[in-house]
């Protein structure tokens, strides 16, 4: 829901008589506005409640403008909690309708005299036009208190918000309706004070009248975002033509797929992709593909870094994902990137945890299926036997690729992207350096270029080309992972054979993997993480 959306279910709350509302939210300013505007409108008392300021009572002047009325005797949960009591006496028509909005009360809830006098108020306020609104940045109910309250999360500022803001910082300035989205667009995400010091930030340096300005509020976004420790903000100009080689079924999908934000396909009835899952070898262009399409796209490129979403306070890991999936959503239309998604959503021994991963899962499981603004997600899996099923089903994502070892020419097209990357183009022989890195995966084709540039520079310095003789040497010192680890490697590719995923390349590469010391029957040397990976290995 949109702001206007949740505003207005708290506004139909209220009138069907809902005693006790918890608002989940950051914006503690922005909701009492929001909620005293709506007691005002139906003729509703308005107080707020802190523990700096205690109990006020709002009252507007005739300027139009708030007086603040201090209530005695309420400095604390206990004293603000028996004056409600006190004076929520029934007096037929003549009973005043009110509402009191309370901040953080979520840090008293592990006191049993708070929640059982807010339970108590739940059954007595109901009917008498009475209200209690808590705020808070995160869920965090007590069991006795779960069935008397409602819970209503506020989302951030929309574009109508933040237009709002935008007006009231650029005062009499007229700004370009094109330039006007810019700006709009450049601060969806951010809280309304963030809005506004980044509005401010870009009025200061460089006036309403310049492109510059959105870039400048971008910025303070990239900022805020990389702050919250949950996401990161990427500003990306890979190409999806010219920095990723191979892949071209996947290339031509999501080519496909970038005509769905356009104008006359939402008109079509096109809806926007969901997002992919890529599973398969290490080091083969799952990550840079993410990169690309946002680039691609022209979205911003948001990064989960599932790790960080764990917490020790208990409900703060649930509120971290929650938190990130609505900066996301109001970034929309953005990329979300999650790098090895099955390290972070491994839902076993859910007894070590109180059950903590299990929830973020659902959690992101739900959001993926339900979701109705315009994220897309691009997953990375290289093990594929810890992906749960439930995220393998159709709904969550569009499609599954499959990324295999470039095939032949798939890296003559990766030497040629990384040899004009480093300003090489000396080379004409790619075929037969391609042959001479068979098994290479698309990072270890970097590396021998980069490898090559530094055996040149040594031999001569004043060299500016490498030659052939160079990647030779560079490569052949190389064992590419497929041979390190042969068994991971061609489990991966018989999953990718087995046409439960589509295939990324327009071909699968038919070179074949042969586990040193099988062809003569000799007894293989496994490390512990291969005995442990191959289950049906009976040595």
């Amino acid at each position: 829901m949109n702001s206007k959306e949740t505003f207005e279910s708290i506004r139909e709350l209220i009138k069907a008589d809902y005693p006790l509302i918890y608002a989940i939210t950051t914006e503690y300013n922005r909701t009492m506005q929001y909620v005293r505007n709506i007691g005002n409108k139906l003729g509703y008392q308005f107080f707020s409640w802190d523990c700096v300021d205690g109990l006020k009572e709002h009252k507007k002047n005739e300027s139009g403008r708030y007086d603040f009325t201090a209530i005695p005797s309420c400095d604390d949960y206990i004293g603000l909690l028996n004056y409600i009591s006190d004076t929520s006496i029934e007096v037929g028509e003549t009973s005043e309708k009110s509402i009191i909005l309370i901040e953080d009360m979520h840090r008293n809830f592990d006191n049993p005299e708070v929640f059982t006098h807010l339970r108590k108020l739940a059954a007595k306020l109901k009917g008498l036009k009475r209200h209690i609104v808590l705020t808070g940045p995160f869920v965090k109910i007590p069991d006795e208190l779960e069935k008397y309250v409602t819970v209503v999360n506020i989302p951030l500022p929309d574009r109508s918000d933040l237009k709002k803001i935008l007006n009231n910082v650029a005062d009499k300035i007229t700004i370009n309706e094109d330039l006007e989205k810019n700006f709009i667009d450049s601060a969806l995400g951010m809280t309304d004070m963030e809005a506004d010091l980044a509005f401010r930030l870009a009025k200061v340096r460089v006036g309403f009248n310049s492109k510059d300005a959105a870039q400048i509020i971008a910025r303070e976004k990239e900022q805020i975002i990389k702050k919250s420790g949950i996401l990161d903000y990427y500003q990306v100009n890979d190409d999806l033509q010219k920095s990723l080689g191979g892949l071209e079924n996947l290339k031509f999908w999501l080519t496909q797929r970038n005509k769905a934000f356009e104008r006359k396909a939402k008109e079509f009835g096109l809806q926007e992709p969901k997002g992919i899952l890529l599973v398969g070898v290490p080091g083969c262009g799952k990550s840079l593909t993410a990169k690309c399409v946002a680039a691609e796209w022209r979205q911003p490129l948001l990064k989960l870094d599932i790790g960080k979403v764990f917490q020790a306070e208990v409900g703060s890991s649930e509120n971290n994902i929650r938190q990130a999936i609505a900066t996301a959503e109001a970034v929309a239309p953005c990329v979300l990137w999650i790098d090895e998604i099955e390290k972070g959503l491994n839902v076993g021994g859910g007894e070590k945890d109180g059950g903590t991963n299990s929830r973020v899962f659902s959690t992101i499981l739900t959001w993926m299926q339900e979701k109705t603004k315009p994220v897309f997600v691009v997953a990375t899996a290289n093990n594929i036997q810890a992906l749960p099923p439930e995220l393998l089903r159709k709904g969550r994502f569009d499609d599954i690729f499959f990324v295999d070892l470039p095939t032949k020419e798939e890296r003559k097209n990766i030497f040629s992207i990384h040899l004009a990357k480093y300003q090489q183009h000396s080379i004409t022989n790619i075929d037969l350096v391609a042959e001479k890195a068979k098994y290479f995966s698309g990072a270890e084709i970097e590396e021998c270029v980069k490898e090559a540039m530094f055996i040149a520079y040594n031999e001569n310095p004043n060299v500016t080309q490498i030659t052939v003789e160079h990647l030779f040497k560079a490569i052949e010192p190389i064992v590419p992972l497929a041979l390190t680890m042969p068994t991971q490697i061609n489990f991966l590719r018989e999953f990718g054979k087995s046409k439960r995923a589509r295939p990324a390349s327009k071909e699968l590469n038919s070179e074949s993997l042969i586990v040193e010391g099988e062809s003569r029957n000799e007894k293989l040397i496994r490390t512990k993480s291969e005995r442990d990976f191959d289950i049906y290995d009976e040595g």
